[in-house]
């Protein structure tokens, strides 16, 4: 029998998984009618949540905090936000300030799991 911790571990990798597919469909389908105009941050969304989302959850086997998923997320949306921008033609400080704030999400996230790891051996 598989522990809880194994189970909900499995199950946030595949929502991750869930989420960067999500990103990579919609990001095709919105540069599909943006009249050939191509953005690096659309096409690069789909990767944030592969990379920093699931990935860390297959390697750990322990699952990532809260932190840390909101900064994922924020990193996504700030990208998203990017990407809808280029595409349209204007920009905007909210991008800048979403990337930021996810950047700083992870860090602190990854503050955090290494110091509950510690703290877990004593």
């Amino acid at each position: 029998m598989r522990s809880v911790s194994a189970i909900n571990n499995k199950k946030e990798t595949m929502i991750w998984l869930y989420i960067a597919l999500g990103c990579m469909v919609f990001a095709f389908i919105y540069e599909m009618f943006s009249f050939g105009v191509y953005s690096a941050a659309m096409i690069c969304m789909g990767f944030v949540p592969l990379v920093l989302g699931a990935l860390p959850c297959i390697m750990m086997r322990t699952g990532t905090n809260r932190l840390w998923n909101d900064g994922v997320l924020c990193i996504t949306l700030g990208l998203l936000l990017t990407g809808v921008l280029e595409i349209y033609g204007t920009s905007s400080i909210y991008p800048v300030i979403l990337l930021c704030f996810g950047t700083g999400l992870v860090i602190i996230g990854a503050c955090g799991c290494i110091w509950e790891r510690n703290h877990q051996k004593n």
